[in-house]
């Protein structure tokens, strides 16, 4: 029997629910995202959690190559309004730069990094069916544009796009984790 790791598993739990090629190329991950909506209702590759549980923003843990790295969170939605019909992707739920590195699995120091958009729970319409909620980590790298992470963005959160937004900051993908909510 094979020997699966945690990188192995994380691409093929995104490669199955359409996040890689939908939000994401194939990438190395390089730590486990751990995200945490309170006991019990943890983030894990493609769980569902409701939409009630995680309006408020979760906790988020993983470990850093060094405590002096600083990183970069976003949380977006393909599938909005519907994965049919994902005219407005990606929706932008939350951003904040500037996250401390910690040497083990403590929660990630968010609240005081740089809010660049301030968190907003899930609120799938009703009947759209189960929506992707996408956590991604970047490592903020010597090259990072900084004054692109400072830089306020535009009030509507519809058509962000993850990809392009880390590409221009100099962002390198390090962690993903998922979950799906749904209003029926």
């Amino acid at each position: 029997m094979p020997l699966i790791t945690s990188d192995q598993a994380t691409e093929a739990a995104l490669k199955k629910d359409g996040i890689i090629p939908d939000v994401l190329d194939s990438f190395q991950s390089k730590t486990l995202l751990m995200v945490s909506y309170g006991s019990n209702k943890e983030v894990a590759l493609g769980n569902t959690l409701s939409v009630q549980e995680t309006q408020q923003a979760p906790q988020v843990s993983f470990q850093a190559e060094s405590p002096s790295d600083q990183y970069t969170l976003f949380m977006v939605d393909p599938d909005a309004p519907s994965r049919n019909n994902p005219k407005m992707r990606e929706y932008r739920h939350w951003i904040v730069a500037n996250i401390t590195g910690t040497s083990d699995f403590q929660p990630a120091n968010v609240a005081q990094g740089a809010v660049v958009s301030p968190y907003m729970g899930p609120a799938p319409p009703a009947g759209s069916g189960p929506h992707r909620y996408i956590f991604l980590l970047y490592k903020q790298t010597p090259s990072t544009n900084v004054s692109a992470l400072t830089t306020p963005l535009a009030p509507e959160r519809q058509g962000f796009k993850a990809k392009q937004f880390s590409s221009q900051a100099h962002l390198e993908l390090v962690g993903a984790n998922y979950f799906f909510a749904e209003n029926p």
